[in-house]
């Protein structure tokens, strides 16, 4: 019996790896929402002078202007603005506690073979009371930032990677 051989050739070959994901960070000490604020604002005031000026990448450098009128620099516009950047800011109530524990364990019931869990881990009984930040949209806050917040607000804060 004779074999065949058949070869075809590739134009060509595409791999796309992506890491899209939320986060979510659980403050170990913050005395209140408005504080926090105040502090992400600095935090992202600092983060945008840095990458206006190459310090995480050529990427983020904005092109410079100059006004027509006076021949002078003109300010830079932010890079990452607080909308794009972070989404809620609250406090992690029993309320919230307790649907979070009926979700899981409506999920238990429906998939009881299933060998994942429902949740991100957040979902804890010693959070209750704590302030959460939460990403606006997958890698809106950006990866320099993290260890600046996980430090600013206390030695036991933690952040949950959603997915």
């Amino acid at each position: 019996m004779k074999k065949q051989v058949i070869v075809i050739g590739t134009h060509s070959f595409v791999d796309v790896i992506t890491n899209s994901s939320s986060e979510l960070f659980v403050l170990g000490e913050a005395k209140s929402i408005e504080a926090v604020k105040e502090v992400l604002q600095v935090m992202l005031d600092h983060w945008n002078q840095m990458a206006a000026q190459g310090i995480f990448g050529s990427h983020y450098v904005s092109n410079e202007r100059y006004s027509l009128s006076t021949n002078e620099k003109a300010e830079y516009k932010p890079i990452k603005k607080w909308s794009e950047t972070f989404g809620r800011i609250y406090i992690y109530t029993e309320e919230r506690y307790r649907d979070d524990m009926e979700e899981i364990k409506k999920f238990k019931r429906d998939h009881p073979k299933s060998d994942w869990g429902p949740g991100w881990g957040y979902e804890k009984k010693e959070n209750i009371g704590k302030i959460m930040i939460e990403s606006e949209s997958d890698n809106s806050i950006p990866h320099e930032m993290f260890e600046w917040i996980e430090s600013a607000f206390g030695y036991n804060t933690e952040r949950y990677h959603l997915g």
